[in-house]
């Protein structure tokens, strides 16, 4: 097969089959020359009397990467020209999830007359009434799946083409334009970081954000950015910061103390201009998400010794701490492949997080016990709820066994399509480097190969569970190899693989990212 026809297989399997879908792909429109999903007007005039009165606003955002980032880019715009503005993030333990009556009573005592909530309140019909009903204005910028009937906010933006930071910035953008205020295009590096991390599909507006946004991130003069990428060893120069590196590096230090202490020391990182303090809380961050990774292991470890497989999987224990009940659902779902409930057990609440599977809604599944559970919210992939601890044993009855396809429960390998290895090449690698950012919607590329000799085999890593080897004469590696690989490298193996770049002392090397070995069905 040659490079043009990999290529044109690459776009296919993408959806990408005319000139003007090609372009759109390889040259997406800079997000300032898209129109915004939403009409700004309503909330832009709202704001604007409220500034004119001289009264106290407050954001009311998230303790994920998304709320985090689109509170930042919020109050940033917002205060660069009126001071009396301030953010508010819950905090997970006391206030809940999203927006709650104590979140609400706690921006109200402190002067708020004016709440603006971002990435929440799209369902929060009580909320926002009680918000209302206590002479606070409320606008609702949210991107999550709404109930049947809209809560009585006094302005609406929601949109589901974006992560909420993308919709924040829409409306920062219109904001600035319409007030003739300067317009922030750094903006975007948060709003790359919260499309990435929030796993958005990477098409079309995400796109745009995703690659103009890591631009942005890439030449960041943010202190405390800059004190997080070194406190993960990633501050090279110049910087190359790709969607790996974000969803599975910078994410998780922005997200730990969401997860463990209070998200507002990141939104601190992410908004001071002081270096001195923008150190001392990278390392913070660092610290927490240390914790985390530790409190998640021993929770997966019980977990997994738990698990009875059925077409949805529950979990329960009064160990699992609610901040990382989600990591536990997801390595469930990595595991078994079946859609998953982790809960962590309280006194008189209890706290769940799900993960889902491709072709199972998990949220509309859950609403389905709504009558037993205090709360719900999310989307197809992902959702979290709060229920009555002595509710739990008949939630769980009346949950289990959904009725999902058989086919739905395969895991299939994703294969872009079968190459020789002889056409791995320099001028391949870099065509497919045009395809990033890659991500969900827009994957890296998997090939196949038959018929591979493997050689200089050897074993990397703390506790060896890496593989290095030759296969033919290209260099690769498996990362977390599955230990009965090795009975299949004597013979000739069939190969699935990415290809990456392995870069080491200055040099540079192509190099197989394995995903699989087999053996080759066909004779050499």
């Amino acid at each position: 097969m040659t490079e043009a026809k990999i290529i044109q297989k690459l776009l296919e399997n993408r959806g990408l089959t005319t000139k003007k879908a090609m372009d759109e792909f390889f040259h997406p429109t800079h997000p300032k020359n898209i129109p915004s999903p939403f009409d700004p007007q309503p909330a832009v005039q709202l704001i604007k009397s409220h500034i004119k009165s001289g009264n106290k606003i407050y954001i009311y955002g998230d303790y994920d990467v998304d709320g985090l980032c689109s509170t930042a880019i919020l109050w940033e715009t917002l205060y660069s020209q009126y001071k009396n503005v301030f953010p508010h993030i819950p905090h997970r333990r006391e206030e809940g999830y999203g927006l709650s009556q104590k979140g609400i009573d706690r921006c109200l005592e402190l002067g708020a007359k004016l709440i603006i909530s971002v990435d929440n309140g799209i369902t929060a019909l009580d909320q926002v009434k009680y918000c209302r009903d206590r002479g606070c204005d409320i606008i609702i910028i949210d991107h999550h799946e709404p109930g049947d009937t809209l809560p009585p906010a006094n302005a609406i933006l929601y949109s589901p083409v974006s992560c909420a930071a993308g919709l924040t910035w829409f409306f920062c953008h219109d904001l600035q334009k319409t007030e003739h205020w300067a317009l922030n295009f750094e903006h975007l590096s948060l709003v790359s970081l919260a499309t990435i991390c929030d796993l958005v599909p990477l098409t079309g507006i995400n796109r745009s954000f995703a690659k103009y946004g890591l631009e942005e991130l890439n030449h960041t003069i943010r202190p405390g950015l800059l004190a997080l990428f070194e406190s993960a060893s990633l501050s090279t120069s110049p910087l190359a910061l790709s969607t790996y590196q974000v969803g599975f590096i910078i994410g998780p230090r922005l997200n730990a103390m969401g997860r463990l202490e209070h998200a507002i020391d990141s939104l601190r990182l992410l908004c001071t201009h002081d270096p001195q303090k923008a150190q001392s809380l990278a390392h913070t961050l660092n610290e927490t998400n240390l914790t985390r990774q530790r409190l998640t292991e021993e929770s997966i470890t019980h977990a997994l010794s738990q698990v009875s497989v059925s077409n949805l999987i529950v979990v329960a224990h009064s160990s699992y701490d609610e901040g990382i009940i989600g990591l536990v659902a997801a390595k469930l779902v990595e595991k078994h492949y079946r859609p998953t409930i982790a809960i962590s057990i309280g006194k008189k609440l209890s706290k769940g997080s799900a993960r889902s599977i491709p072709g199972f809604h998990i949220t509309e599944h859950l609403r389905t016990a709504s009558h037993l559970l205090v709360n719900v919210g999310g989307h197809a992939m992902a959702s979290g709820f709060t229920i009555e601890s002595a509710k739990l044993t008949e939630f769980i009855q009346f949950i289990s066994n959904p009725d999902i396809s058989s086919d739905l429960l395969v895991k299939k390998t994703r294969i872009d399509c079968e190459i020789p290895l002889s056409v791995i090449r320099n001028t391949l690698y870099e065509k497919i480097k045009q395809f990033e950012p890659f991500g969900l919607g827009n994957p890296t590329p998997v090939f196949l190969t038959q018929n591979v000799t493997i050689s200089n085999i050897r074993r990397l890593g703390k506790l060896n569970q890496h593989l290095k080897f030759t296969a033919d004469n290209l260099e690769a590696i498996y990362f977390n190899t599955p230990p009965t690989i090795n009975d299949q490298l004597s013979n000739k193996v069939t190969v699935i693989y990415q290809i990456g770049l392995n870069t080491w002392n200055g040099q540079e090397k192509l190099q197989l990212v394995v995903k699989d070995i087999t053996p080759s069905l066909s004779p050499s």
